[in-house]
């Protein structure tokens, strides 16, 4: 599986960043949009710190955006970062450091995965009326594990938001398809949809609401032969390191075709474009909820 490569993952997840209709822009426009919406859903006792945790919050562009909508209404405000990698968080207080009113935010950093997150603050009482997980909830081993841990952590009237790619699009149709093509099919990979999460949801009783993320990527290189960039493309939308070298050929033209065809993707102005949509499931934690 490409997981097991962490460089060549590396690499075919950045040139499909490049390639995806701004797939960051998007959630970012979101955030903006919707981040004092979701602020105002939270219901806070009078004088305490507003609190908000960052479950994978990477170089911090989304966090900041909700810190601010945050700060617009509160002046004590305080944010636990959970991040496994180091240059991120560098990269995060940088953006701290250059930013005014970012600077007025108590942090508190943890360079962990979620799982060492959870076993080190499992009898912390710390409480955050936002808790986010954005375009996390693929890398975690245990979904129900991780999915518990944060919703333990969201104080009472506050809100969990989950960004995560949708059941509805060309990815999770590819991920059907490919299963017959995967001799060890492991659930945790980037083909992880917003179907498993909402299982896990219905199966604790928790309610939520959805809004959907419409996001594109250009996949039209895949199809140029020879093309180094659409050999990692293919590397990242399949799950399979080189691909175009380990996949039996009659097998690749299977794929690639079904790639290219109506369940996955649209031709439009000479492109081809592949949907992989995502969607915000935003779920609020009332007084009388006993989870």
């Amino acid at each position: 599986s490409l997981h097991s490569d962490a460089e060549r993952y590396l690499e075919a997840y950045q040139v499909f960043l490049e390639k995806c209709e701004s797939e960051e822009e998007t959630t970012k426009r979101w955030l903006q949009e919707e981040g004092p919406g979701l602020v105002a859903k939270c219901k806070i006792p009078a004088k305490t710190s507003f609190n908000v945790l960052g479950m994978g919050s990477g170089a911090g562009h989304f966090d900041a955006i909700i810190l601010h909508a945050v700060l617009e209404k509160y002046d004590q405000v305080f944010c636990r970062v959970v991040e496994p990698r180091e240059e991120d968080i560098d990269q995060f207080k940088h953006l701290v450091e250059n930013d005014e009113r970012l600077k007025t935010v108590a942090f508190e950093w943890h360079q962990q995965t979620d799982e060492e997150y959870f076993e080190q603050t499992f009898n912390d009482d710390t409480k955050f009326l936002i808790v986010h997980a954005i375009q996390l909830l693929y890398y975690v081993d245990d979904l129900a594990g991780c999915i518990k841990h944060m919703y333990r952590q969201v104080a009472e009237g506050g809100i969990l938001v989950i960004i995560h790619l949708s059941e509805k699009t060309g990815c999770s149709n590819l991920m059907k398809k490919m299963s017959k093509f995967i001799e060890d099919e492991d659930e945790q990979t980037p083909y992880r949809t917003t179907a498993h999460i909402k299982e896990v949801l219905d199966k604790l009783h928790l309610q939520y609401t959805t809004d959907r993320l419409n996001v594109n990527t250009d996949i039209t290189e895949c199809f140029v032969p020879g093309s180094e960039t659409g050999i990692l493309l293919l590397d990242f939308l399949t799950h399979t390191p080189h691909f175009t070298e380990t996949v039996d050929p009659e097998d690749q033209r299977e794929i690639t075709d079904y790639i290219r065809g109506p369940d996955c993707a649209v031709e439009q102005d000479g492109k081809i474009l592949f949907n992989n949509s995502s969607e915000i499931i935003v779920i609020q934690k009332l007084a009388d909820d006993s989870n």
